[in-house]
């Protein structure tokens, strides 16, 4: 395949992406919480067993659900312009507000050739972190249209609607952010 450019990637990397499964160490590490990577459906709210980390979670949890995230990051989908991604960035790729000023960083970008767009899962500020939230991805050279960052947008994870909805959905749809 050299001749033709090709070379050996994750041959499901898109579709990881756009379903929301995350690459360990791309986007997460062993310091990042389940809260802040969209997984508090895997984190029940009435164990009674005692698990590591447990007493952790359930503080973390209580923040935010008091409205005081203890996180100035949070992992989310986001989708946006530029040319067509088509190769694996080994590099984070940093986010704007509207203002300019640098707030995140992309971690996971691609090409949905089913929702005919750039997606990517990226960290922003906790409080940026709202779906519809207005931000600007600023292209490596290969990918940009103009000298300007890409116009992007904080959607929902997964992008779009599964055949086969995981735990995370069916939780969603029942209006549950936890592991009932």
């Amino acid at each position: 395949g050299e001749e033709f450019g090709l070379m050996v990637i994750a041959p499901a990397h898109h579709r990881r992406i756009a379903a929301g499964i995350l690459s360990w160490g791309q986007d997460l590490d062993h310091e990042t919480s389940p809260f802040q990577v969209n997984l508090s459906y895997q984190v029940p709210r009435n164990k009674e067993a005692d698990y590591i980390g447990k007493e952790a979670l359930e503080k973390q949890r209580a923040m935010i659900d008091e409205g005081n995230a203890p996180f100035k990051m949070k992992m989310v989908g986001i989708t946006f312009g530029g040319k067509e991604i088509t190769d694996y960035a080994p590099d984070f790729w940093l986010i704007e507000d509207t203002d300019g000023n640098e707030m995140g960083f992309v971690t996971s970008p691609w090409w949905s050739p089913e929702l005919e767009t750039n997606i990517g899962l990226a960290w922003v500020p906790w409080s940026s972190s709202g779906v519809g939230t207005k931000l600007q991805v600023k292209l490596p050279d290969e990918y940009s249209e103009s000298e300007e960052p890409a116009k992007g947008e904080v959607v929902e994870v997964p992008f779009r609607e599964s055949v086969n909805p995981n735990k995370r959905e069916v939780q969603k749809a029942k209006g549950l952010d936890y592991a009932d």
